[in-house]
């Protein structure tokens, strides 16, 4: 069975198609290297989340490994704004670290479950 033009143009009408920009990062020094300068990854990664630039990031879960390979989406308007915020990283402007991308990458599926309890300012993602 084949899909129409026209079926998948009314699958991607609804669709949020936000756009955002997304790296591959790549560790490519040793643990001690990098150790001494996770709480400035951290710092930086929290300024860009407070700053609407963050959209999401994380690490492939490595056991053992604090830092390890990962992914980045900035929330940019631009290629060259997400790729100077990846340079100034703190970990890979140290050269501890590089990146594939940024990517255009655009969000279409997905659901994102989150249980707000307002009275006890506390949170569940699921």
């Amino acid at each position: 069975m084949t899909t129409s033009q026209h079926d998948v143009e009314q699958l991607l009408a609804p669709m949020i198609k936000k756009r955002l920009y997304a790296a591959i990062n790549r560790k490519v020094a040793a643990d001690d290297a990098i150790t001494p300068y996770v709480a400035d990854h951290l710092h930086y990664m929290n300024d860009l989340e407070k700053r609407g630039l963050l959209w999401a990031s994380g690490p492939f879960i490595e056991p053992g490994v604090l830092v390890g390979d990962g992914l980045t989406i900035l929330n940019t308007e631009s290629a060259d704004e997400a790729l100077e915020l990846l340079r100034n990283e703190p970990l890979a402007r140290r050269g501890l670290r590089t990146f594939d991308g940024p990517f255009l990458w655009e969000l279409r599926e997905g659901r994102i479950p989150i249980n707000l309890n307002a009275s006890t300012s506390t949170f569940q993602i699921r």
